[in-house]
This record gives structure tokens, sequence and C-alpha cells, in this order.
């Protein structure tokens, strides 16, 4: 049996018993952590040698790296829930929510922060680095259409931002150092073996691939290096940094973009560049009309209307976010209504319907 079918009676019992500062907010636990009729599942947490292991329900990781006064950690709660359903339906594909909940010492309760919402989570890692006091909160989750996506998520700059996003029909993924190793049809066996290798780019606080030639993989996380990455000399294991490509390209005379024009390539300057840029610059028509030229260039160029549409869904979930950082709710909720109209399983779109939330 599923601890997913455990009571809520006896859920509070167990939080209870943890004997950490979780025990001082049990009835928050139902009033502000989880919505109502909904069941906790297992945390699969990925290893080491990459084994999954279950140790429970819900766990604490200092996921934003930091400490009290005292100099020890303060760990986070995080947590799986999914709906409700009748006993015989509880085995059946459904969606799950993953949640991070920040500790407050002043309050001494746990506040809900961050989720995730999508098909059956596969694992969980916390991927820790001695070069960043905030680990990765990197998992792998269903899609609900037979594929599979890749989400990174870490603590920057006070709030959790997304820092790899990668989707596929089927992802087998491995982890050597700050590389992750992506394959479709196994686990590699070596670097060269790997269809495609992600790598923690500092400048750009993504993982961003760094080997090219690979056919059915789409995210934002995907900025394709002429050139493959090498580790910093003499420390293995550390930040890998790509090599600069070849300058082949030239600008543009239709628009921002270089020739000839690589559409992911200039999404995610878009997305990372213009967008942040202009609407911080309260210049939010001179971005639209980049982005009108940069579509109508697509379109032109043949690119299939699924994917322009995929892309547009993404451009409007970054205006959106740009603004809800801002403290822009309203006008956040506006554009992502738009972004979701275009692609209603947009991940950027999903992440922040999360955050609005």
């Amino acid at each position: 049996m599923k601890f997913s079918r455990i009571s809520a009676a006896i859920l509070l019992g167990l939080v209870f018993l943890a004997g950490t500062n979780f025990s001082h907010a049990q009835s928050q636990w139902m009033d502000s952590i989880l919505p109502p009729d909904h069941l906790l599942e297992n945390l699969p947490w990925l290893d080491d040698e990459g084994k999954i292991q279950s140790k429970g329900l819900f766990d604490f990781e200092n996921v934003r790296g930091l400490k009290n006064k005292e100099g020890d950690e303060i760990k986070d709660l995080i947590l799986i829930y999914r709906p409700n359903a009748p006993a015989d339906e509880l085995d059946k594909p459904h969606n799950q929510t993953l949640n991070v909940c920040f500790y407050n010492p002043e309050t001494k309760k746990y506040e809900k922060n961050f989720q995730d919402e999508g098909g059956t989570i596969q694992w969980i890692r916390v991927l820790k680095t001695p070069q960043r006091a905030a680990p990765y909160l990197i998992f792998q989750r269903d899609d609900l259409k037979g594929g599979q996506v890749l989400k990174g998520f870490s603590y920057i700059n006070g709030a959790m931002k997304q820092v790899l996003d990668l989707a596929a029909p089927q992802i087998f993924t491995k982890f050597e150092g700050l590389e992750i190793w992506c394959s479709s049809k196994g686990y590699a066996k070596d670097r060269t073996d790997a269809e495609l290798i992600l790598a923690w780019e500092p400048t750009k606080e993504k993982f961003l691939t760094t080997k090219s030639g690979v056919a059915g993989w789409t995210g934002t996380s995907i900025l394709v290096a002429e050139a493959p990455a090498t580790p910093t000399p003499g420390n293995k294991g550390t930040e890998v940094v790509s090599k600069p490509a070849a300058k082949t390209s030239k600008p543009s005379a239709d628009g921002w973009w270089d020739d000839p024009l690589d559409p992911q390539a200039a999404m995610l300057k878009l997305k990372n560049e213009l967008i942040p840029a202009l609407i911080k610059g309260n210049q939010i028509a001179v971005l639209g009309q980049k982005a009108k030229i940069f579509f109508a260039a697509l379109e032109k160029q043949g690119t299939p209307a699924k994917d322009i549409s995929g892309m547009r869904s993404s451009y409007y979930a970054s205006v959106a976010s740009v603004l809800a950082d801002m403290g822009k709710k309203k006008d956040a909720a506006y554009y992502l209504k738009i972004a979701l109209g275009f692609q209603k399983d947009n991940p950027d779109a999903m992440a922040v319907q999360a955050k609005l939330k």
C-alpha cells in the first residue's frame, strides 16, 4: 500500500514524532501547506550511485544554503502531494505537485514558497557544490503525454529560480561532477557516449548544453556551443566553462539576431537579455515590436507552427516572470494567460503559474 493512502490523522502524528522544528506547526500543515483533499506521496531521492531511495513522505534540506546565528543550517521542508482519488484509481496516471516550504525562524513555521506541478516525479536530487552555498534541486518527471522533463531550481537572489529545463520522449540522466549526461536510450557509459551534456554556466546562472548535433531535445536550457566544454585545469569536478564558439555569423539587417537565424539562440537572447532590459527600462512597446519581427522571421524561414506557438508561449511567460519579480502580479497574470493560450503545458508558463500562486 502506498504511503499516499495514510490518513491525515496518522500523518500529523508522524510529523509530531519527527522531533524537528516542524512540530511547532502541526495544524499549519493542513491549513496553509497542503490543499484540501490531497494525499502525500513518497519522495524518490536519487543517490550518488544512481539508485532511487525513498526516505518517506517529507524531508528537510538546506535548500537556500542559509545558516542561523549559531552557525547551524536552516533546513526547509520538501514534499510531494497529489489529488485525492478512490482507492481503485490511486495507481492511475495523475498530477503531482512538488512543494518546497521555507522555514521562518521568527515565526518558527514553514511557509509555502515554491511549487512545480506536472506528471509523476521519477526522482529528486539535491546537487551540492563547494562553489555555491545553495544547492541545485533537480528532478525528472513524466509530462503526461508519454515524454519526460528534466528540471532544476536553485535559490538565487532571494528566490527559487529555474536553472534547468529539458524535455525529450525519454531521458536517462547521469551526474558527473557539475555535468549532467543525458541520453535517450540508456545511461551513458562515459562522456563521449552521452547524447547531450549539460554544464553549469555561472554567467547565465543556468545549466546549458555543451554538446551539439542532438535532435529531439527541447527546452530553455539548450544553448549549443561549437566546441566541447573542458574542466578548469587542475580542478576536476569544478564548474565547467565552454570554449568560445567560432564567430561565423553576422548581424541581421531585419532584427536583433545574427544571420543565419538560429531560432533557439535568438529565443535565449530574447528571454535572457531583451525582455528583462526593455521591461525594466519601461519599453514594453519596443519589446513587442522586436518580438513581432522575430516571429515573422520564423514564419518566413519555415519554422513549424507548433514550434512557433511554443516559443510565443515562452516569450509571454518570460514577460510575465519579469513582471512578477518586479511585484506587478496583475500585469504578470495578464501575460501568463496569453502564454497559456499559445501552449497550455509550456514549462516556462507553468513555472510562472507556480510563482504567482
